[in-house]
């Protein structure tokens, strides 16, 4: 299951902020615009959080690892 997951969360979001910076970038109603855009930035910076997370994870396991 964890397996799973590992793929699973950084796929969806991607997508959802790829999709949101899209939508944010060519809509034509300025509301959903910058919700689109905001809800973009918020999937990327979680997205960048999680791949530093999981950077520092596997360092410190592989450091770990070799002691």
């Amino acid at each position: 299951m964890s397996e799973f997951l590992v793929i699973a969360i950084p796929l969806l979001l991607g997508i959802v902020g790829f999709v949101c910076l899209l939508l944010g970038l060519f809509g034509y109603h300025p509301k959903r615009i910058r919700i689109n855009l905001t809800i973009s930035g918020i999937c990327f910076f979680l997205l960048f959080a999680y791949l530093i997370i999981g950077y520092f994870y596997t360092n410190q396991a592989a450091s770990a690892f070799l002691l």
